[in-house]
């Protein structure tokens, strides 16, 4: 039976690559501190309370995928001082520069998204991120996103742990499924994380559970010379992220992309100035 490696948040970056170049997948223990993971729950359970469960869109393929009774919102950076911690983490830092800068001078924050599975919840079916730019989702292509699902509350089997099927990224055929032999369970205490590749086959579990909720932060970077999943500056104003370290504004779509490129080939400007200088709130 196949299972997830699992290493500790002090083995380093080194480590997570080693087991992302082998099963596209690895779950790191204790990555979040007790306080931080706790300040960032507290923050999550009080603006989920008042969230629907489900999509308002029209797509029934979306609804599906989003899941009826699921809660899902972006918007973090405003919603909890404790995100933007998490969203610049050195450990995870560093794997992203790892795997996503030989293909770009930078990279930005794709989405930071809480991902609240409920009771009865079907899985989702079996998909690769990369799929979000399919033109660059194949074999042997490169890697174009990192993610990490952030356990917020345990992931067991029951309340519905991430399923993944390890190495599906290095398959010849991306058309094929994977059997049942194929897919773990990535369980999970809260404050650990799974970190994965853009191309590994993932989905949300099953919620088999009468009354428990899964909070799950999912949290990726993509190259700096792809569009993002969420519109991160329309959902966190410069108000929100004046204060913040020029990395953090650069995550959140609030720097340019590829300040320092050899070809000068700036992305993601005003007048072709950084963000912050073309709208006049640099001093």
């Amino acid at each position: 039976m196949v299972a997830l490696q699992q290493v500790a948040k002090h083995d380093g970056a080194e480590a997570v690559l080693a087991a992302l170049a082998t099963d596209g997948a690895v779950i790191v223990r204790d990555f979040l501190a007790p306080g931080l993971l706790q300040q960032f729950r507290d923050d999550m359970e009080a603006h989920a309370s008042g969230h629907p469960a489900g999509s308002l869109a029209d797509n029934q393929q979306v609804q599906q995928f989003w899941g009826r009774n699921t809660k899902r919102f972006t918007r973090l950076a405003h919603r909890s001082p404790a995100f933007v911690e998490i969203l610049t983490d050195p450990l995870y830092l560093a794997v992203a520069d790892a795997m996503l800068l030989p293909q770009a001078s930078d990279y930005w924050m794709n989405t930071g998204q809480m991902m609240i599975i409920g009771p009865g919840e079907k899985a989702q079916w079996l998909h690769r991120d990369a799929e979000n730019w399919p033109t660059l989702c194949a074999p042997g292509a490169f890697e174009v996103t990192l993610s990490c699902l952030f356990a917020i509350s345990d992931f067991t089997d029951e309340v519905g742990a991430t399923r993944v099927a390890p190495g599906s990224h290095l398959w010849a055929d991306y058309q094929r499924r994977a059997t049942p032999e194929e897919v773990c369970q990535a369980v999970m205490p809260a404050g650990s994380g799974m970190i994965y590749t853009g191309r590994v086959l993932h989905s949300g579990g099953a919620n088999r559970t009468a009354s428990q909720w899964r909070y799950g932060l999912h949290l990726s970077y993509v190259l700096g010379w792809l569009t993002p999943e969420e519109a991160s500056p329309l959902g966190a104003s410069w108000a929100d992220v004046a204060h913040l370290p020029q990395v953090a504004q650069r995550l959140l779509g609030w720097r340019c992309s590829a300040v320092n490129d050899r070809h000068a080939a700036r992305l993601w400007t005003v007048d072709y100035e950084d963000v912050p200088t073309g709208l006049g709130y640099d001093s």
